[in-house]
């Protein structure tokens, strides 16, 4: 039996979507899979992989504020539109099998309506660009860094209007294999000049306009973005999680105590990698596409597990590595399906309510959401490999008749439609598959 209540329990996770990959970047795939963010890694590596002047350390911090054109525009726009070997993703690790440029890149999502993380770097993991100082300890070396931040922000949303509001800053930093060569005390001084940068853009240009910086970036155990709460709360709003245990939960929880702890309480935890990657079976099977609907679920849930904005690791291949929930051959792997099936029932902040199964050790998980037009979705996964589990869903806290549509994920069945039920009496009876999961949508009877 699963019991539903009655009253609203919280709001489901907000914003679902992805990291990119090189090897694809098309339009087709964001409106099917139905994403509405993506997470980008910027920063020199990408855009100024050269320094954009002749002279280190020009111009100063203070030349920018009192006339913006000082900066090599020229360069910001060529290296925005013309990518070396035609690729924005030429600075990869694998070769792009995506070529365009950032102005496509840019204002595809801008019209495709994805809220886009981008992640700011000096340095990326294969320690590109060289001409930076890595760590930053000279005014000459902020100088360039406050520089690039600004140019990225200004080049983005003043010169152009591709409405990107939302910056991670560094990849990893506690991982010095991720690029970052500095420690936590020089990564907090880095991130008060990215901040003051950021809000510079903002305050001077774009008044009233939101934005968001986030930190630490860092993978679990990571205790810098606790640090950058206490030290210098006024420039951190979001606390950034990568994180690619079986169970998210965990991690979520410290980093809501941390801003429960230093007076943040309001503000959101966002996960901006997470999945299942570093496992063998690359998103092509049923027991990882389950675990992607249960950590989904997780995240949906209210208080210390709430996850308020969530990307996976990663969309597309890098190359032809087999990192992606798209292959770089164009084909979308089983957990594609897993994903769509999740964003259906628990995207956009819908009222959530909880879902009891009234049976300890069960290896059902439920949730309730409610969408704008009135629909029940009830999200449901089986992670027993053997059995399928035949249970009686009580929704009669919320309605007493309706209709449902049932789709279906398993190894056999790709978020597909499979059949449909009644809603008789508040109660409606199931059958989920061994490792899957169903998404009944119900409308309640008038």
């Amino acid at each position: 039996m699963i019991s539903v209540k009655g009253t609203q329990w919280g709001v489901s996770t907000c914003y679902i979507g992805a990291t990119e990959g090189s090897s694809d970047f098309n339009s087709a795939d964001f409106t099917d899979l139905g994403i509405n963010s993506y997470h980008v890694y910027g920063g020199m590596s990408r855009w100024e992989y050269q320094d954009d002047s002749s002279t280190y350390g020009w111009p100063t911090i203070d030349q920018i504020k009192a006339n913006p054109d000082v900066i090599n525009w020229s360069w910001w726009d060529n290296a925005m539109t013309n990518p070396p070997n035609g690729s924005d993703y030429w600075w990869s690790y694998q070769n792009p099998g995506w070529h365009g440029n950032a102005r496509t890149f840019f204002s595809t999502l801008k019209a495709d309506h994805i809220r886009t993380l981008l992640t700011l770097r000096n340095v990326d993991n294969l320690n590109n660009p060289s001409w930076i100082a890595n760590p930053p300890t000279t005014q000459a070396d902020w100088n360039e860094w406050w520089e690039h931040v600004f140019a990225t922000v200004y080049w983005l949303n003043v010169r152009n209007d591709y409405n990107v509001n939302d910056f991670e800053v560094l990849n990893e930093p506690n991982l010095a294999e991720q690029g970052w060569k500095g420690n936590e005390a020089q990564y907090i001084t880095l991130f008060h000049y990215t901040a003051d940068a950021i809000k510079y853009v903002y305050h001077t240009y774009l008044p009233g306009r939101s934005y968001h910086i986030y930190g630490a970036a860092g993978t679990t155990g990571n205790a810098w973005a606790r640090d950058l709460l206490q030290q210098i709360p006024d420039d951190i709003d979001t606390v950034d999680l990568h994180d690619y245990d079986s169970n998210i939960l965990p991690p979520v929880q410290i980093a809501h105590l941390w801003l429960n702890e230093t007076g943040h309480a309001t503000d959101p935890v966002w996960l901006s990698e997470w999945g299942s990657y570093l496992r063998n079976n690359k998103y092509d099977t049923a027991p990882v596409g389950v675990s992607i609907i249960n950590n989904l679920i997780r995240g949906s849930e209210p208080g210390n597990n709430h996850v308020y904005g969530s990307n996976i690791f990663s969309l597309y291949d890098y190359g032809a590595v087999p990192f992606g929930l798209i292959s770089s051959a164009g084909t979308r792997r089983l957990d594609y399906y897993a994903l769509r099936m999740a964003i259906r029932a628990l995207q956009g902040c819908r009222p959530t309510y909880q879902s009891i199964v009234n049976h300890p050790g069960s290896p059902i998980q439920a949730i309730t959401t409610r969408s704008t037009n009135g629909h029940l979705s009830l999200l449901i996964t089986n992670s027993n490999s053997k059995a399928n589990q035949q249970l009686t869903a009580d929704l009669s806290a919320l309605l007493r008749q309706g209709s449902g549509t049932i789709r279906q994920f398993d190894a056999q069945h790709q978020d597909q439609v499979v059949g449909h039920t009644l809603v008789q009496n508040g109660r409606m009876k199931l059958t989920v598959p061994a490792q899957g999961a169903l998404l009944v949508d119900i409308i309640p009877s008038r």
